[in-house]
């Protein structure tokens, strides 16, 4: 048994690869990067290039990125608008707020200074005996 008793799974002591989880809380910075990046879209374009971009060891989860459109609309990151305008069912389209780009950018920051701590934990750890 693992802490809080759960049991181990695939990577966790029974030799497989090892799992880190799916970093759900990297969709939010993808969504904003995808929708600064291209424009207005709706919800499953997201998810496909969200899945593109290679942000996770396994693919993106629909919820995830459906909870993080809501969150970061109720945060007035993105504003949504349905589209009635093709063939079928309406769709919501997002599209990214001067507010979501300024968010964006403080994102990009952290995440470089995590990016360059993570190389230097690497570089220590390629010096271990």
């Amino acid at each position: 048994m693992t802490p809080r008793g759960r049991v181990p799974g695939p990577g966790m002591g029974r030799g497989g690869p090892p799992r880190f989880g799916k970093l759900s809380r990297m969709v939010e910075p993808a969504l904003l990067y995808l929708l600064a990046r291209d424009g207005k879209s709706h919800g499953y374009d997201l998810i496909a290039r969200a899945n593109e971009l290679a942000i996770c060891d396994t693919a993106v989860d629909a919820g995830a990125v459906y909870r993080s459109l809501r969150q970061i609309e109720d945060s007035g990151l993105v504003l949504s608008d349905w589209d009635t305008s093709r063939g079928g069912p309406a769709r919501r389209d997002y599209e990214i707020t001067p507010a979501g780009r300024t968010h964006l950018k403080a994102w990009v920051e952290m995440l470089r200074r995590r990016g360059q701590a993570m190389l230097e934990f690497s570089a220590a750890y390629d010096k271990l005996p």
